[in-house]
């Protein structure tokens, strides 16, 4: 009979044992779940302050475009000098604006009212890429100008105009892409993003990285002297007039020093720059150049704790028109 009560009180002790342990076990994973759910709570609470930071930034860049209310656009002016990690409250705000009128729109590649190629802007993108050393520029242009056209047909010569004649490509419509392991259909429309080339045949990372700087999205069909590098100031001018691509270079060379000392406020300016001559001056006030520009990106930045969103911004200074927008 002891023998007995002892087992049953060794088990009911043992028992009280294992229920102390669950319990602590519970309570332990509870005080974790609530401390987890409390940072997520916190994490949330940053996030979404900093969002609010972030798209304040952009109002602010919006509002620095609209009082920037002189004839030409550059470098120096208020717009464009941005703002690094600016104290906000507990938080910090980035906000930098980017022309993009001194740059390439490949969108422009493709008329969409003729539904053809626009040989002017062909040779400007053929030319930069050409003088970026990329190889087979004809062929990276051909796949975009099938990127962007709407039909299947692939561009098998590019016309760079100027009465030269067709230069043989190989361009890439919707089957091969089809084709891929991983396959995706081709856009046969606008591109939306400079990002979006990576789906491109031949735009490798190594050269996306290097048409990137040059390249928009939500451009014009001018390029701004005052913001142009001088890679897209030398295409622009070869690509736009009867001169060789040694002469481009040298009078983007001089455009771009000259810009350093001073913006220039009109496209007249460029002919009193010292080593351009009046036959230079004649090609190249017909290349398609200008001293404003009329679209922008805007990064704007925000901080709060652990929270941080970032929000890409395009607007068009004319109207505030709000072009396109990216949280991340």
């Amino acid at each position: 009979m002891t023998s007995v009560l002892r087992e049953e009180r060794g088990m009911a002790l043992l028992l009280v044992l294992m229920i102390v342990a669950m319990l602590a076990a519970l309570l332990t994973e509870f005080a974790f779940s609530t401390l987890v759910d409390l940072r997520l709570t916190e994490t949330f609470r940053d996030s979404t302050r900093a969002y609010y930071l972030s798209k304040g930034g952009v109002t602010v860049g919006r509002v620095l475009l609209q009082s920037d209310t002189n004839d030409y656009d550059a470098g120096n002016e208020m717009w464009a000098q941005g703002v690094a990690n600016y104290p906000v409250g507990d938080g910090f705000l980035s906000v930098s604006i980017e022309d993009q009128g001194g740059k390439l729109d490949i969108n422009n590649l493709w008329n969409r009212i003729g539904k053809n190629p626009d040989s002017t802007r062909v040779r400007q993108v053929y030319e930069l890429f050409s003088l970026l050393g990329l190889p087979e520029p004809e062929n990276l242009v051909a796949a975009l100008v099938d990127w962007l056209d709407e039909g299947d047909e692939e561009t098998t010569e590019i016309n760079l105009g100027l009465n030269d004649p067709p230069i043989n490509a190989r361009g890439v419509e919707a089957p091969y892409y089809l084709r891929l392991d991983a396959p995706y259909p081709s856009r046969n429309g606008r591109i939306t993003s400079i990002e979006e080339l990576r789906l491109i045949r031949g735009f490798t990372p190594e050269v996306l990285k290097q048409v990137a700087p040059h390249l928009t999205v939500n451009g014009s069909t001018t390029i701004n002297v005052n913001t142009a590098s001088p890679q897209v100031l030398a295409a622009v001018i070869a690509g736009g007039t009867i001169t060789t691509m040694a002469d481009a270079e040298n009078a983007a060379e001089l455009i771009a020093a000259q810009r350093q000392v001073e913006p220039i406020k009109n496209i007249s300016e460029i002919k009193n720059i010292q080593g351009i001559s009046a036959g230079d001056y004649s090609r190249i006030s017909t290349a398609g150049l200008t001293v404003k520009s009329d679209t922008y990106r805007i990064d704007s930045e925000g901080g709060v704790g652990d929270g941080v969103r970032r929000i890409e911004a395009f607007v068009q200074k004319t109207g505030d028109k709000l072009l396109y927008i990216k949280v991340n």
